[in-house]
């Protein structure tokens, strides 16, 4: 029988930890540690440390820092630049084009990228000053860059999907496939949106004057934008599907891939090498920290009998709709204050066997996770795009003019969530017709 005061302890440290805002990596740890020597003695300590080499051996991570040396190399070639001068001048002509394309230019990152702060950031500095300045509403400038932007975690190549199927023992290749259908949807619904804001509300988003729009030959010259990124995620996912390399091979592609566009781009130098290493090295080791801390805890809290708990608390619901309920509402109440990392290591090897349990493919839940979190990210009033859009927004974006903007986009998110828990079949398409 599961003892109630070990796993009050561990999560009572967790909450602790969140409240002062502690960092989270040594929250999770030392909840764990300090619950282990309290309870289980001394001798449990070297099989935390045990699960910690585990997972520091597994090849699966090998992927993620390339991932994001491969991000952090493409944010400083000039890919995003290049592509929204050909957006501005290709889509800017229609009413809503500028947030319509740069939709479309935040999907790209993310699939050139793999996270959500790159799109967010760039387009923020890049994409925001102009649509104000053309004389956008701010609902209509500052939603689609937050809503584009967080397509990074469910876009391939995601490094949340890596971390994911690294927790939960799957297929790289088929969370990406499974992936990507459901970032279409979104994409889709999202541009629907605007287009249907804009046709009733045509003043919100006013094309672009006949003055500025460059002719048909040097639009062409401008398309070259799109070559670059499009080759990049091409050779990244190309040769993941065709079973040609791994994603840990394709993600030496796709760093390969980032250091020619910067080479093409003229922006291939020491200093550009220098600080796109010195940031992905800083960005892995943060992920790196909090994935150890989280392995701390979840070995605990296995240690503690929690996870027996909670399943069979689910399961005495007896009703799938009931357990899904239960389980996107823990998600949306941790996607308050924990990112998507931190949220998989905890959440997953609790509520994995249980979907299992129920009938449902870990790829299915793992895509249906990702599409949560996601949503999360935008959520008032704690979703951190909204405070990386802050952070790089003009002086005129109130807090107030980011939250109201991303709410349309928030119900959309849910909805397609909601589709996905009730139509499986829709991510598993993919991945069964190119794995079997």
């Amino acid at each position: 029988m599961t003892e109630l005061l070990p796993v009050l302890t561990l999560v009572g440290g967790l909450l602790i930890g969140l409240i002062t805002g502690f960092p989270m990596a040594f929250t999770l740890s030392s909840s764990a540690i300090i619950t282990a020597f309290f309870f289980f003695g001394s001798q449990t300590l070297p099989f935390v440390a045990t699960n910690i080499f585990g997972m520091m051996s597994s090849m699966v991570l090998i992927a993620m820092p390339l991932f994001i040396l491969m991000a952090c190399l493409l944010e400083k070639s000039g890919v995003a630049e290049d592509l929204y001068a050909f957006m501005y001048q290709a889509l800017g002509p229609v009413r809503g084009g500028l947030s319509m394309g740069t939709v479309l230019i935040c999907a790209i990152i993310a699939a050139m990228s793999g996270v959500t702060t790159t799109a967010v950031v760039t387009m923020g500095i890049i994409a925001l000053p102009i649509m104000l300045k053309q004389g956008y509403h701010k609902s209509i400038a500052i939603g689609p860059i937050l809503a584009g932007g967080a397509l990074g975690l469910l876009i391939p190549p995601s490094i949340s999907l890596i971390v994911y199927g690294m927790v939960a023992r799957v297929s790289i290749g088929k969370l990406f496939a499974g992936g990507i259908v459901p970032g279409f949807i979104l994409v889709g619904s999202f541009l629907t949106y605007i287009a249907i804001r804009c046709f009733l509300q045509p003043h919100y988003a006013p094309a672009l004057p006949k003055e500025k729009r460059v002719p048909l030959k040097e639009l062409i010259i401008l398309s070259k934008g799109l070559i670059l990124p499009i080759a990049v995620v091409g050779a990244v996912l190309g040769t993941i599907f065709a079973g040609i390399a791994s994603p840990t091979e394709a993600a030496a592609v796709g760093v390969a891939g980032a250091l020619v566009s910067a080479l093409i781009n003229r922006r291939l130098n020491r200093a550009m090498l220098s600080d796109a290493a010195v940031r992905a090295m800083s960005i892995t080791g943060m992920i790196m920290w909090i994935l150890f801390g989280a392995a701390c805890f979840t070995s605990i809290f296995f240690r503690t009998g929690g996870q027996d708990l909670i399943a069979d608390f689910l399961m005495d619901f007896d009703n799938p709709v009931l357990i899904f309920g239960f389980i996107l509402a823990v998600m949306i109440v941790l996607g308050f204050f924990l990112d998507e990392i931190t949220q998989v290591m905890i959440t997953v090897p609790v509520f994995l066997p249980v979907i299992v349990q129920l009938g449902y493919d870990p790829v299915w839940f793992g895509v249906l996770f990702m599409t949560q979190v996601q949503m999360d990210y935008l959520t008032p009033p704690f979703g951190f795009c909204l405070f990386y859009m802050k952070g790089v927004a003009p002086p005129e974006v109130s807090m107030g003019d980011i939250y109201r903007s991303i709410l349309p986009f928030v119900l959309i998110q849910l909805a397609v969530v909601i589709f996905i828990l009730l139509y499986p079949e829709v991510v598993m398409w993919l991945p069964n017709l190119l794995f079997g």
